[in-house]
């Protein structure tokens, strides 16, 4: 549990630069597949930036893209921030924590859409018996009233006690380059 916790304080850390960016940026496909883990220092890095979306100051985007299982609800309405971000990591969590994709139990990106639009958790959720972990996936899919920012979840007591064994790990291999 502890590597992902920190895999997923580096990728929050990755959105927040993102989403404090002028203009913001909303990733839109935030998924397990878009990242990458160095398995050597487990340094995670957010790739393909495909279907960016920078947006000025109102941080609100218009148009229907990503990974549907990863999709938050206000992104179908075509009217969204970069909260979508916040809730596909969720899902992100979600997947790593129980090894399957969420709303797999669906056989179809309509049944998908339909239980996401209404509010339908993915039954992963159901498999998730550590508390605290089940608790902050459930902030990051909370509904957008309720949803927390990267910037926010990166002070949640889920991160408590976490070193920071990757950012020291680089700093220290950047002293022994001439």
């Amino acid at each position: 549990m502890k590597a992902i916790k920190k895999w997923s304080r580096q990728i929050l850390r990755g959105l927040e630069y993102l989403h404090l960016h002028e203009p913001c940026i909303i990733h839109r496909d935030i998924n397990c597949s878009n990242v990458f883990i160095n398995g050597n220092i487990g340094q995670v890095k957010i790739g393909d930036f495909g279907l960016v979306a920078k947006v000025g100051k109102s941080h609100v985007a218009h148009s229907i893209l990503g990974t549907p299982e990863f999709m938050a609800p206000e992104l179908y309405d075509e009217n969204y921030t970069e909260l979508v971000d916040v809730y596909a990591f969720g899902m992100c969590v979600l997947e790593l924590v129980t090894l399957e994709i969420p709303y797999s139990e669906y056989d179809s990106v309509a049944k998908i859409y339909k239980k996401v639009s209404s509010g339908v958790k993915p039954l992963g959720l159901n498999k998730v018996r550590d508390l605290e972990v089940k608790g902050f996936i459930e902030k990051c899919i909370a509904p957008v009233c309720e949803r927390p920012s990267a910037f926010e979840l990166l002070k949640d007591p889920f991160f408590d006690g976490l070193d920071d064994d990757v950012e020291s790990y680089i700093c220290t291999s950047l002293d022994f380059v001439s």
